[in-house]
């Protein structure tokens, strides 16, 4: 599958869209902060102007919501994947009242689960340095599946968390 490392990020998007153009929720993107330092020839340099931190943000039926996507080609997730001040940040997002989630899409099992912070904060504390097998992520989260052609159902999921 060519350019694989986007193809969650790219259903997402989609998923995003869809809702906002029909009044679901309201989401975005967060770009990254970038300063440029130089172009040449259609080369761009620059670093990073802060951490990052989550990639996505935005509402739900009045909630603020914020949340990360991850993808592996693996039957398991490691917490290895996530950047150490992301996840905080999602802790602390939901410790101050927002719901706050992680999307992650099995390549090999064309499955997406999303996982409540709550649940994502158990997972961490019983796993941190382990390999989390898809059975148990299924277990703590929500198969998320496709409605329309490149659109998730994440409706119910949020519906659950506000």
């Amino acid at each position: 599958m060519k350019n694989r490392g986007m193809y969650i990020e790219e259903l997402i998007n989609k998923t995003i869209n869809y809702y906002n153009s029909n009044n679901i929720g309201s989401f975005e993107k967060r770009n990254l902060p970038i300063s440029i330092k130089e172009i040449n020839n259609n080369f761009v340099t620059g670093y990073l102007k802060e951490k990052s931190k989550v990639d996505y943000f935005g509402l739900f039926k009045t909630k603020h919501v914020e949340f990360e996507s991850k993808q592996t080609t693996k039957n398991y997730f490691s917490f290895s994947l996530f950047k150490e001040h992301q996840l905080k940040y999602l802790f602390k997002i939901h410790e101050m009242g927002s719901i706050s989630f992680l999307i992650i899409h099995f390549f090999n099992i064309d499955s997406t689960i999303a996982i409540s912070c709550d649940q994502l904060k158990y997972l961490f504390k019983t796993f941190k340095n382990k390999k989390i097998s898809y059975d148990i992520l299924k277990k703590h989260g929500k198969e998320i599946a496709l409605i329309f052609p490149g659109i998730l159902n994440l409706i119910e999921f949020l519906e659950n968390l506000v």
